[in-house]
C-alpha cells in the first residue's frame, strides 16, 4: 500500500500489539476499521491518571469546521475516497475515514492523541457516574415505564401476558 499523503510505500509495524501500516516519511498511519478501537482500548502505562487527564483536556479543540477541511485522500487499501471526521464528535482531532472500507488515515501524532482523549474520558468516568449516575438511573426507569405496553387486564393471566410481551419488546428494541 502507498501513503495517501505523500505516496511513499507504507510498512507494517506492531503498535501496542496491533499490526498497522505507517509511512516512514510523513509518519502518518493507516488503521483498518477495527484496529482503531482495539488500540483505543489499550491503556498506556507511561502516564499516570493525572497526566492522562491533563493531556486529554488539552487535546479538546473547539470550533473545528469539517467543511473547511478540504483533504479528501485516496484510501490506500481500496482506492476509494476518504472523508474528514472529527473523532468523538468534538475532540478537534480531525482524521480521515474511507467511505467504503471504513479504515482510517491518521496524521503524525493523531493516534496518540486519540488514545489520550479516551484514557482521559475513562479516568473521568467514575467521577461523572458518581455525579450523574442517579439521574441517569431515574431517566432509564422512567423511559422503561413509558415503554411498557399493557395488552391484557385479566386479573390472573394479564400480568403474565403483559410481562411476556414487554420482555419480547425489550429484546427487539
Amino acid at each position: 500500500m502507498n501513503c495517501p499523503n505523500c505516496h511513499d510505500i507504507l510498512e507494517t509495524i506492531q503498535y501496542e500489539g496491533i499490526a498497522i501500516e505507517t509511512c516512514g516519511k510523513c509518519q502518518g498511519e493507516w488503521l483498518d476499521s477495527d484496529e482503531i478501537g482495539k488500540i483505543a482500548r489499550i491503556r498506556e502505562v507511561r502516564f499516570d491518571p493525572d497526566e492522562r487527564r491533563a493531556i486529554a483536556g488539552s487535546t479538546t479543540i473547539q470550533g473545528v469546521v469539517l467543511e473547511a477541511v478540504d483533504r479528501d485522500l485516496t484510501c490506500p487499501k481500496c482506492g476509494a475516497t476518504t472523508a474528514p471526521i472529527n473523532y468523538g464528535g468534538d475532540t478537534g482531532i480531525v482524521i480521515n475515514r474511507c467511505t467504503v472500507c471504513r479504515g482510517f488515515w491518521l496524521d503524525d501524532g493523531e493516534l496518540k492523541k486519540i488514545q489520550m482523549v479516551i484514557e482521559g474520558w475513562d479516568d473521568a468516568l467514575p467521577d461523572d457516574l458518581q455525579k450523574y449516575g442517579q439521574r441517569l438511573r431515574d431517566v432509564a426507569v422512567e423511559v422503561d415505564r413509558n415503554d411498557d405496553v399493557q395488552v391484557s387486564r385479566l386479573p390472573f393471566v394479564g400480568p403474565f401476558i403483559n410481562s411476556a410481551i414487554n420482555g419480547i419488546l425489550d429484546l427487539m428494541g
